[in-house]
């Protein structure tokens, strides 16, 4: 069995995902807002599309599932929370979706909507806008800062390091500069944006893993003594004591950012 695994982008800064069994010619498709994108590389490798994931139910990430159910007939599926339009199957916490030979788990972790969730299989966590490279997902349509926190503590900073994240938007560059800003003697930030503006020459997106990003993204080290120091410069009263708190200022700032 050969995993099939093609980014798409689209809209810009959006971020698609197929991903295909090799062994039966079949695929799931993650958010594919770039539909025509996909149908035509799934044409190209003869594959056929049994499932429409969805990370989350706003629309920059369920635009293209009509498209794509319309050509290939696909289910819908989704965590129930969401109320994503025309959902054939709801999705839950540990659900397992077999695509062909290939098994994709559903991680729920709410915070940016009630109902978003990470598929991960293999070594690839995709993220959708839970995670970004050096960042995390807003809570201002909808979502939760407490259940986000939670999300992170429990779910996303407990995966092994060598998880590669593949999230839903490239906000890797502007997510990196802010980092400087909260702090601005972590030489890991530069060395990632050295590393950006490298893949950026190339056309390539920047892959990032857990273990990573723990070196860097704010939103995993809240409980970080250097990153605690650093916001003390100018909030004080913040306490190691209280990650939650801290987690909190970091998404504050940079929702202000």
């Amino acid at each position: 069995m050969s995993l099939i695994f093609k980014e798409v982008r689209g809209g810009g800064d959006n971020l698609a995902y197929v991903i295909g069994c090799s062994s039966t010619k079949t695929a799931a498709v993650v958010d594919p807002i770039a539909a025509h994108d996909i149908l035509e590389f799934c044409e190209e490798k003869k594959l056929k599309i049994k499932y429409v994931l969805n990370t989350h139910g706003h629309p920059d990430h369920t635009g293209g599932n009509d498209v794509i159910v319309k050509s290939s007939g696909a289910r819908v599926m989704a965590h129930k929370a969401d109320r994503v339009a025309n959902v054939d199957a709801e999705l839950e916490d540990e659900d397992v979706i077999e695509v062909g030979k290939v098994k994709v788990g559903v991680i729920h972790t709410p915070g940016h909507t009630p109902g978003s969730v990470c598929f991960r299989l293999n070594n690839k966590l995709l993220s959708g806008d839970t995670v970004f490279l050096s960042g995390a997902g807003n809570t201002r349509f909808g979502g939760s800062v407490e259940d986000l926190f939670k999300s992170f503590a429990e779910k996303i900073l407990p995966l092994p390091a060598k998880v590669a994240l593949h999230p839903g938007h490239d906000y890797a560059e502007a997510n990196l500069r802010f980092a400087r800003t909260v702090e601005p003697d972590n030489v890991a930030i530069d060395h990632k944006l050295k590393a950006l503006k490298d893949a950026i020459k190339k056309d390539e997106t920047l892959i990032s893993t857990i273990g990573q990003e723990k070196n860097y993204n704010p939103f995993f080290r809240f409980g970080n003594p250097e990153l605690i120091e650093s916001l003390k410069a100018e909030y004080p009263d913040i306490s190691s004591d209280d990650p939650l708190a801290v987690f909190r200022l970091i998404r504050e700032l940079r929702n202000n950012w």
